[in-house]
């Protein structure tokens, strides 16, 4: 006869082998896999937080809109230019693998110059003047305008072909005659205007 501390041996056993039964059974209806090729980085965050609810701030998937700015600094006018857009519901990571593929696509070379929480600044450096730089001069019987691309490097931006010399005042037309530079894109239609009035 099977003594009585026999009988509980054989009742606790049988009970953990039925808890290891159902502990099994709910790992694989979670799709609790072991096989790391087949789980993504969400699946694997998801996991981690149900498995360790006390690091799930290590494991946020939380999205946040994210401010990127792009500067382009020229070396010869020593000037930057800076732009920005938002990317709405986005993270950090997600915007630096979006923008590598963005970059590789246009053949740009932006490098990471700072990251913060919510913002992430882009930066390159140009040889050459921004082009906020310009060169106007009165020649072949029309005022010619360039951008300024570098030292007695110009690239034709416009032409105004209806002057009239006769009703632009003596210091402007000695101006145009010999050449002016300009450094703002205000500046240039203010000058521009002077003349044509």
């Amino acid at each position: 006869m099977v003594d009585f501390k026999g009988k509980v041996l054989y009742v606790f056993l049988l009970i953990m082998l039925l808890v290891l039964s159902v502990g099994f059974g709910f790992f694989k209806m979670r799709g609790f896999n072991i096989n790391v090729d087949n789980v993504s980085a969400l699946d694997f965050a998801n996991e981690y937080v149900f498995f360790n609810p006390q690091k799930a701030v290590t494991a946020s998937t939380k999205t946040i809109d994210v401010t990127v700015n792009y500067v382009d600094y020229y070396t010869i006018c020593k000037e930057e230019e800076k732009t920005s857009k938002v990317i709405y519901g986005t993270t950090i990571d997600s915007v630096e693998d979006l923008e590598k593929e963005y970059q590789e696509k246009n053949g740009l070379s932006y490098d990471i110059d700072e990251v913060t929480e919510d913002s992430i600044t882009y930066k390159r450096v140009i040889k050459g003047n921004c082009p906020n730089h310009f060169k106007v001069i009165y020649e072949e019987d029309r005022l010619n305008v360039y951008t300024v691309k570098g030292e007695n490097k110009f690239e034709l931006l416009m032409s105004i072909d209806d002057l009239n010399l006769d009703n632009i005042r003596e210091e402007l037309k000695v101006k145009i005659m010999r050449g002016t530079y300009i450094n703002s894109k205000p500046e240039l239609n203010r000058f521009i205007e002077d003349l044509q009035t």
